[in-house]
């Protein structure tokens, strides 16, 4: 979803190396960055809000597109 898509960037911006620790199958940076970000602050915010907060830009669909673009667009040639 698109709130998924801006997280995933920011996290990917702000987190070095997430993806080679995740495909060791290290998962505490990521949840570590969450639990910084999102987790303790969820009850205080609207959703929109706890999003920009967390990312420091607008809620936007630009992210999930790149994401998507990014890992389907060789496959559907699109």
């Amino acid at each position: 979803n698109v709130y998924a898509g801006c997280l995933n960037a920011a996290m990917r911006t702000e987190v070095s190396g997430i993806d080679e620790a995740l495909a060791r199958g290290e998962t505490k940076p990521a949840t570590d960055w969450l639990q910084m970000k999102i987790q303790r602050f969820g009850k205080l915010y609207l959703p929109t809000k706890l999003i920009e907060k967390a990312t420091g830009s607008t809620v936007s669909e630009g992210p999930l597109l790149d994401y998507l673009d990014a890992k389907f667009g060789d496959i559907y040639g699109v």
